[in-house]
């Protein structure tokens, strides 16, 4: 049954394709959880970070969700500008981006953090809807892997980010990696977002 389910799905998508049917698409804000859904209607952004230990390792999965006001095509005009956020960011000290490779540079200094550290990925500008893969490849959290998901919708632009990343402890406790990963990454939207009025 199961190989049926398969088989008929790929014949759906393929044979769709080829002779130009819809294929239907799965929204971004369909796929959020139902509390950042609540949090949306009041206009407000919602992120959960949940990180877990063992006798050497560590985990953390996160979702961050926020909704502008303005619409995407105005919103990232303004936001697609990584190497201008130190100048909205607090905490974000330096930021460079390399458009040939890429590559996003910023040097983080909070009350928040546990130290300073620096965050270097890959990451496109992101300059229309759609989904953004991103890495960190070197640093704090190295190996982790994420996805930014850019969306209109009902005149406003949706984004939602997830991440995962297990590897070996980073020494800082659970609770405070979550807290941490959690407000800093909401303080950095309701920044950028104050950026994109």
């Amino acid at each position: 049954m199961q190989n049926f389910l398969l088989i008929s799905t790929l014949y759906l998508f393929f044979f769709g394709r080829l002779f130009g049917a819809e294929v239907p698409q799965i929204s971004v804000f369909d796929q959020i959880p139902e509390a950042a859904k609540k949090n949306i209607q009041k206009n407000e952004i919602y992120a959960n970070s949940v990180v877990e230990s063992g006798k050497d390792w560590q985990s953390l999965d996160f979702q961050i969700v926020g909704e502008t006001e303005k619409s995407c095509r105005d919103t990232l005009r303004k936001l697609s500008r990584y190497e201008t956020y130190s100048n909205y960011v607090g905490f974000i000290k330096k930021s460079t981006y390399n458009d040939d490779k890429e590559r996003v540079h910023f040097a983080l200094s909070s009350s928040l953090l546990p130290f300073d550290m620096i965050l270097e990925f890959k990451l496109p500008r992101i300059k229309q809807a759609g989904a953004y893969p991103f890495s960190f490849d070197n640093g704090f959290l190295k190996d982790l892997k994420g996805v930014i998901q850019v969306e209109e919708h009902s005149g406003k632009c949706l984004f939602f980010t997830t991440a995962s990343w297990k590897g070996k402890s980073t020494g800082i406790p659970d609770s405070i990696l979550s807290f941490f990963s959690q407000a800093l990454s909401k303080l950095s939207m309701e920044n950028m977002f104050r950026i994109a009025k």
